[in-house]
Parts: structure tokens; sequence; C-alpha cells
């Protein structure tokens, strides 16, 4: 498709946040046993057996989503603009690309943010969604942030970024898997906007202005991807973040 520790919260707009991932890791209970087993906590040994590749696995999912809960904790108090930097950063940094049908046997797959953080890899949409959703759990508003799908001018490939709109109606910027730097939306030349969408709708640029288009209905994977988050709890535990 494209290129490539819980302690209890001591601020009430966290709580959510750590019912998430609280519900996030009882789920996965076979990380969670396979650190107390890999790291010979068991009552009644004090021996450290050797790690099996399952649970140095779980060891590296359970430190990505530990990882991400601080990435959150730390960035709440930021400014808008320091929030699109660490989210972005993070993902560039911690995310190895790989293409769905290297990752999951298929084409085309959009990942939610705790599929992607169990992988700790994923395509340019799987880059774009987990910033995404990240942003909105950081209280950025929806109306700022739109998915953006584009091809690179030189090659027509598909790729797909996140855009930012500040609410100052300055231009809008573009966080990318392909660049460490958020840049204005005008001088990513490398860059054909295609069409954007949000939660609700699709849009066609005008410039670096967006005009609705459709209803969101019209893109499945969205729909699909929703109801895999819905099963996940993300969306409704994370209600007073990201209104759907």
């Amino acid at each position: 498709m494209c290129h490539r520790h819980l302690s209890p919260p001591k601020e009430p707009h966290l709580t959510g946040l750590y019912r998430l991932l609280f519900i996030l890791l009882g789920r996965r209970r076979h990380i969670l046993a396979g650190l107390l087993l890999g790291g010979g906590l068991i009552m009644g040994g004090a021996k450290a057996a050797p790690h099996s590749p399952r649970e140095h696995r779980d060891e590296q999912v359970a430190q990505r989503l530990q990882d991400w809960q601080s990435l959150i904790a730390q960035s709440m108090p930021l400014s808008e603009v320091e929030k699109l930097q660490a989210v972005n950063g993070f993902f560039n940094r911690r995310t190895r690309f790989a293409e769905d049908r290297d990752l999951r046997g298929q084409i085309d797959y959009w990942a939610s943010p705790l599929e992607t953080l169990e992988l700790g890899a994923g395509d340019c949409e799987d880059f774009a969604l987990a910033k995404y959703f990240t942003l909105r759990l950081l209280g950025i508003p929806e109306q700022s942030l739109r998915l953006i799908y584009a091809t690179l001018a030189s090659t027509k490939q598909a790729h797909m970024v996140l855009g930012f709109w500040p609410d100052s109606g300055v231009e809008p910027v573009l966080l990318d898997n392909l660049t460490a730097e958020i840049l204005p939306i005008s001088q990513r030349l490398d860059l054909q906007m295609q069409f954007a969408f949000g939660s609700t709708h699709l849009y066609r640029f005008e410039q670096s202005n967006l005009q609705v288009a459709g209803n969101i209905e019209l893109l499945p994977h969205w729909q699909v991807l929703m109801t895999k988050m819905k099963h996940e709890d993300f969306i409704s535990l994370s209600a007073d973040k990201i209104s759907l």
C-alpha cells in the first residue's frame, strides 16, 4: 500500500487512559504471565529461567504498551505543537515499517493502535492511524485532525499521512512516517493530496482547505476499524477524549 508501570492516576483526566491500559494488558494475560515466569518472580524460586522466544516477544509488547502509556501521561500538559512533535517522533522512531502482506498476509489492513503497538510495525496507514488516535487521547480536537490519502509525486504510489489544521487558520501541517519533520502542506511538494477523511466525512482538497465530499460510510475500512476498536474497548473507555 505505501512506503514504507501502571500507577494510580493522579489526575482525573487520566482515569480513562489507565482503565484502558489495564484492560488491554489484562486481556493479554499471557504477556504478564510470561513476564512473571521469565523473570523468576514466582514464589519459591530464586533462579532466573532462560527466556523463550515467546516470553521475549511478550516482554517487548508489554514494554511498548508501557512506553505508549508514558508518552500520553507525559504529553498531557504540553502545547498542541509539542504534542504533535512528541507523538510523531514516538511512532516514527519506535515503529518498524512493513507492508501488510508481510505482516498480516493481506493486501490492505488497517490496524488499530493496539495492534500496531503489539507488533511494533505497520505500514503508512498504521502510522497515521496510531498518531491520530493517540492525539485524540491527548485532547486534540477531532476537527483539527484529518487522515489524508496522497500519492508520491515521483512514483504515484499511494501513501497516507496525518494532517493537523490549527484553529488559528494557519496552514495545516503533515505528520508522516517518511520524515521526522512536521512540515506545512505547501512544503510537501513530494506529495499530491487526493482526499482526506475524519470520523464522519470524506473531504476533497481545494488548495489547503477541505470541502465535504461524502459520508465516512463510503470508506469501508474505517467501519471495520471502528468495530474492531469497540471490541478492544478503546473507544468506549476513551469516550471523554474520542467521540466518533
